[in-house]
């Protein structure tokens, strides 16, 4: 999501000149603006007992995630009778500590982490790994990495999240908003709290992106141009090169290529947060994406950082974009885009959307066909009973009644037809369903569990476990799974890997480990 971040440029460079002498309330404040931690102590030294002064206190600890703290300061600075700004700032302050209540803190590295002890335990390991490469590689490639490290709140469920975010349940239900780059930190939902998981690293990855945009730009970036970096270079934590686009949002692309209907950039301010549906969002965030795919292939990787400079200069960011990606010429670019965009033979079929589904939801709940068609979702139901009856045949006749007339098999359908497939022993259609389904839909775990399950009965131990790990990285909550990896990593002689699954498969059997990491706040 978009950075609230706003600052002036010359403020952040005379940041770097030293710290202040004495108490600089206005200076801090625009450094805090900067996503420049450090600067805004150094502005703090000699802070006064003025409510100007504690309420610039409270506005520090806040973004240091001293919450409690930064509630006490800014409610005594406040007086009796705030205004209607301070009392709303109080009562997120307020909404934070409840929302945080429990909550313990680690840091590794350059990464402090706040989490609810239990399960969310087993996404330490990973949600420090990806940050600190994220931190290490990004940051130059973008320009500088924000002093001071990274600070990430894991909220375990997700009315926390919204409490704390102050993003209207709404918003997060129709576009699938479930983490926040803001006020120095970074807001992420655990993935336990939606019923099928997401891909919540490379989410946490896209988050810090923005934290970096945002510090190398004086938040001058337009939401479109910091969403357009965020999912474009949110996959380079793990891997050099971008990635294509997933089939749901290539589908989205050719279909507004061909009718004109692409999402106009000024409708996604000032957040993709609010756009009217998941549908238009998703169709914005692969325009975006794209967008600064095309500047780099055509211009270079230093394309996107010399883009950044412009912009915290003050330059209009699509002329930006124009002056390093087509020589000022924005029309030219605009259109250089499209035809891009029309060579690489988008995925043109038609898909469906993934539903966003907090807290409890069964897979036909989840499914992107199935949750709206109770017609279909009737037959793969029949399908069901009679599969469980051992009478696989009649099973697959249901499933197949399942399938809609102009869109490949949904994920939680394909999965049936695979089970119906292997009980009927012809393991061939069952790979073959279950591949579709992972290229159509790649971020539903059930699919790839379930391929590896095959994969696994087929004596193919090194594909199976590319599945599971597929898996694990959308729904790291799997007990089944994680048991799995441990057994397939110690076959493999991985001893360090198989122990750090079966501390996750322990941690998610009791409910935490039996010494929790971490120090109270």
């Amino acid at each position: 999501m978009k950075n609230s971040f706003a600052s002036s440029a010359l403020f952040a460079l005379w940041c770097l000149a030293g710290p202040a002498r004495a108490a600089d309330v206005s200076r801090g404040t625009t450094c805090l603006a900067a996503a420049d931690l450090a600067c805004a102590r150094a502005a703090a030294v000699g802070l006064g007992s003025s409510p100007k002064e504690q309420a610039f206190a409270a506005d520090l600890a806040f973004h240091e995630q001293r919450f409690a703290e930064a509630l006490r300061l800014l409610t005594a600075a406040a007086g009796p009778s705030p205004d209607k700004t301070t009392q709303d700032e109080i009562d997120l302050y307020k909404a934070t500590v409840e929302a945080t209540d429990g909550f313990v803190t680690e840091a590794r590295g350059d990464v402090t982490i706040l989490y609810l002890p239990g399960t969310d335990e087993v996404l330490l390991d990973d949600a420090f790994t990806t940050l600190q490469a994220a931190h290490d590689r990004l940051g130059s490639r973008l320009g500088v990495a924000p002093p001071g490290g990274i600070r990430v709140e894991i909220y375990p469920t997700a009315a926390r999240f919204i409490a704390a975010s102050g993003i209207p349940a709404a918003s997060v239900q129709t576009t699938g908003v479930v983490a926040l780059s803001k006020w120095s930190r970074l807001l992420v939902t655990s993935p336990r709290a939606l019923a099928r998981g997401y891909a919540w690293k490379d989410t946490v990855a896209h988050e810090y992106i923005h934290y970096i945009v945002a510090h190398n730009t004086a938040d001058r970036a337009p939401v479109w141009l910091q969403e357009g970096i965020a999912r474009s270079h949110e996959v380079l934590w793990r891997t050099n090169t971008f990635e294509d686009l997933p089939a749901y949002q290539q589908s989205l692309l050719a279909d507004a290529l061909a009718h004109d209907t692409l999402v106009p950039l000024e409708r996604m301010h000032p957040s993709m947060a609010f756009l009217p549906s998941a549908q238009m969002a998703a169709l914005a965030f692969a325009q975006v994406a794209t967008m600064i795919q095309y500047l780099e292939q055509t211009s270079g990787p230093e394309a996107t950082k010399r883009v950044l400079v412009e912009v915290r200069g003050g330059k209009d960011a699509l002329q930006a974009v124009a002056d390093v990606g087509a020589g000022g010429d924005v029309g030219k670019f605009m259109e250089g885009w499209k035809a891009w965009l029309r060579s690489l033979k988008l995925v043109s079929r038609a898909l469906a959307a993934m539903p966003t589904v907090i807290g409890e939801g069964d897979d036909v709940a989840t499914d992107p066909l199935l949750a709206g068609r109770q017609d279909l979702a009737g037959f793969a139901r029949l399908g069901d009973l009679l599969l469980a009856a051992s009478k696989p045949e009649a099973a697959l006749v249901e499933y197949k009644k399942a399938l809609p007339g102009d869109e490949p098999a949904s994920p939680a359908l394909a999965v049936r037809l695979a089970r119906a497939y292997r009980a009927l022993h012809r393991e061939g259609d069952a790979v073959a369903v279950l591949e579709q389904t992972i290229a159509d839909y790649p971020e539903y775990a059930t699919s790839h569990k379930e391929l590896a399950d095959l994969l696994m009965s087929q004596g193919k131990a090194d594909a199976a476990l590319l599945h599971y790990l597929a898996s694990a990285d959308i729904n790291p909550f799997d007990s089944v799974v994680q048991h799995s990896l441990a057994t397939l990593y110690g076959a493999a002689g991985n001893v360090e890997q198989a122990e750090r699954r079966r501390r996750y498969e322990r941690i998610l059997r009791l409910g935490g480990s039996s010494s929790p990491q971490g120090s109270s706040r």
